[in-house]
């Protein structure tokens, strides 16, 4: 049985997953219970705390295993806040939780690094890296019969309607805008520092946090 756990003011939650079956825990009292199959997702509602909407969201991979586990906190007019679970021992998952917590920073730097392969092309060096050993296949042995179609000029009418557009953006400056992908690069990578210290300092403040009291007390 896969496990899930999370120390969140408090409270210990846990998602425990068994084949298909998937139930979430409050303190070790069994709260709800979902079946899901592969690619399948669910949210289970909570209380509200504190003045505040909880649901836990489950995501499932396409291996038929937990790939995501969250809680999801809103309320007060201001934006969701989402804490991770923390994965099962010896999962992928955990080896990435692991990474995040004990290396922000190099946490940070691999997203950029991801990230960052999109902004520089990457995808297109590697295409063309693999296009030199596609094979060169001979089509000329195809027949490629003559046909004398008809000059049907249906839509001749359509360049002159839209001709007036490029003159729109004639003002445009002629700039070699290559730099802009490395500026793009630092802001992305300046935008993931800040939002994973922010992110440990939630964590670290909601893990030490008392049990908020609940709406009837």
């Amino acid at each position: 049985m896969l496990e899930w756990t999370l120390r969140d003011q408090g409270r210990d939650l846990a998602v425990l997953q068994d084949g298909g079956s998937v139930r979430l825990s409050l303190d070790g009292v069994d709260v709800d219970q979902t079946t899901l199959g592969r690619l399948g997702d669910h949210t289970f509602e909570l209380d509200r705390v504190g003045g505040r909407h909880q649901k836990v969201k489950v995501s499932m991979s396409a291996r038929g295993r937990l790939a995501k586990v969250e809680l999801v906190e809103s309320g007060h007019g201001e934006l969701p806040l989402a804490v991770p679970f923390v994965p099962p021992a010896g999962s992928r998952a955990r080896r990435l939780y692991d990474l995040r917590e004990a290396h922000p920073y190099a946490y940070a730097a691999r997203h950029i690094a991801t990230s960052g392969a999109g902004l520089l092309g990457l995808g297109a060096l590697v295409s063309a890296f693999l296009a030199r050993f596609a094979p060169d296949i001979d089509w000329s042995w195809l027949p490629n019969p003559d046909i004398d179609l008809p000059d049907w000029n249906l839509f001749g009418w359509v360049p002159d309607l839209f001709a007036w557009v490029p003159d729109l953006f004639a003002w445009w400056p002629d700039w070699d805008l290559g730099w802009l992908k490395i500026v793009l690069g630092v802001l992305l990578a300046i935008s993931l520092t800040a939002s994973e210290i922010e992110r440990r300092k939630k964590q670290k403040a909601r893990r030490e946090a008392q049990r908020p009291p609940s709406p009837d007390s």
